[in-house]
């Protein structure tokens, strides 16, 4: 009857012989080439002129094409994909190093080279080259074959980058990376409120809740905004059920069209968590959903009162004649001579210049206390305020009203109204006490 001992001793001697004929094996596959060369000579292909890549990896085919400079993938949906990240993929077929040559009587199948072997193909609209990439090996080296050639062993570099990091890192994670230069259309949704913007007329004005200006300061730093914001964590691709993430009904969402009439949408779900404020996000026309950090989000949704125009009117005041200044029971009309201004209901009396200034500066310049989108209160209307050009055509029309602690609304009829505190109106009470007299 044979030990214990002597079945753990038969084990063993099986065991170093196994290994021993497995490492005998592979020193006669593997003849290592003394001088290290690349896979790919420097004239294999036209390296410049790359423009498609085509990634199999377990069973997947993914395709990536340069348009017009522009890196996209294709396949199995269109994204806009990191030009720097494509290039890197280029640049690491490029510089691949072949360590040494496979011999002997070896499947490729048991290289990992076989029909269905991971590949990368670069190709030109004149050529293509195909890289078989097999398995990964100890010492930092992989089997690989070019266009279904002999087997060899190369770096690892080209198979850590093309098998094993996610692909979805290589895309542009930019929202809206054309943005700054190339918008033509903005509509912010939240709910049921709606702020939209359009610059078609040549100039950007508000169109939703109300036709007004805008804040140039404030447009331009929400446009940078926009340009600059970024994609969060990659969450999904193709997800089945986008109810699971609150965007078949999103809460939000933020549409940009640029001068081709093409509209790119961000839609924002639900929450990630419980514990959390981060939002599910979805481009409405790629099936990626991704998340967000809502504070970063949050930038990206302004209101209607951060973006219209703070001032009462936009009339510059180098094209203002005349200033019709009109209340319930009087009218002032000032004219521009020169330098100077005059009173014509006043047999052209010459008007204090620190006046004038000062009322054009409260209407045209000043900064409001604060902002509201609402219908005008005709029933406090204290006067109107109109300006005319060299052509006594009128340029706009101001209404000022005076709520009952003494603070001022000036609107232009954009029914955006802008409140002053009840000290500055002092440089308009200046002229309406003087048609009094």
């Amino acid at each position: 009857m044979i030990r214990t001992a002597h079945v753990w001793i038969l084990v063993l001697v099986a065991l170093t012989l196994s290994g021993f004929a497995m490492w005998q094996r592979s020193i006669e596959v593997l003849d290592q080439q003394d001088e290290v060369v690349l896979l790919l000579p420097q004239n294999t292909i036209s390296w410049s002129e790359i423009e498609t890549i085509t990634l199999n990896r377990k069973g997947e085919k993914i395709v990536f094409e340069r348009v017009e400079g522009i890196w996209w993938q294709t396949r199995p949906f269109m994204c806009r994909m990191d030009t720097n990240s494509m290039l890197n993929v280029i640049d690491r077929a490029q510089g691949l190093l072949q360590m040494g040559v496979v011999e002997g009587d070896v499947l490729k199948e048991t290289l990992g080279l076989g029909e269905k072997a991971n590949s990368l193909t670069l190709a030109t609209k004149e050529e293509s080259i195909r890289i078989a990439l097999g398995r990964m090996t100890l010492g930092g080296r992989a089997y690989a074959a070019v266009n279904g050639g002999p087997p060899v062993t190369v770096s690892q570099s080209l198979h850590q980058l093309a098998l094993d990091t996610d692909h979805r890192y290589w895309r542009d994670i930019r929202l809206f990376p054309e943005l700054a230069v190339d918008v033509q259309r903005i509509e912010r949704r939240i709910d049921n409120d709606m702020l939209a913007l359009d610059r078609s007329s040549g100039k950007w004005m508000i169109q939703e809740p109300v036709s007004s200006r805008v804040h140039d300061d404030a447009l331009t730093e929400w446009i940078g905004r926009l340009a600059s914001v970024k994609l969060g964590s990659f969450v999904v691709d193709e997800p089945d059920d986008l109810a699971l993430f609150s965007l078949l009904s999103p809460r939000a969402s933020l549409a940009i069209t640029d001068s081709n009439g093409e509209t790119q949408t961000i839609l924002i779900g639900g929450r990630v968590s419980a514990g959390s404020q981060n939002r599910y996000v979805k481009l409405e026309n790629t099936p990626m959903v991704f998340s967000m950090n809502w504070q970063a989000l949050s930038q990206l949704f302004p209101t209607a009162e951060i973006i219209a125009a703070p001032t009462g009117s936009g009339v510059s005041p180098f094209d203002i004649k005349r200033v019709r200044i009109a209340s319930k029971d009087s009218e002032t009309m000032l004219r521009r001579e020169l330098n100077t201004w005059v009173d014509e209901t006043r047999g052209d009396k010459i008007v204090e210049q620190e006046d004038i200034r000062a009322l054009l500066s409260w209407i045209l310049e000043s900064r409001p206390v604060s902002v509201a989108i609402g219908p005008y209160p005709r029933k406090l209307q204290v006067a109107t305020i109109t300006f005319e050009g060299y052509d006594r055509m009128p340029l706009d029309t101001v209404r000022v009203a005076q709520q009952k602690d003494g603070s001022w609304i000036l609107d232009n009829g954009e029914n955006v109204l802008r409140l002053h505190s009840a000290d500055t109106g002092e440089v308009l009470e200046l002229f309406l006490q003087s048609t009094k007299k």
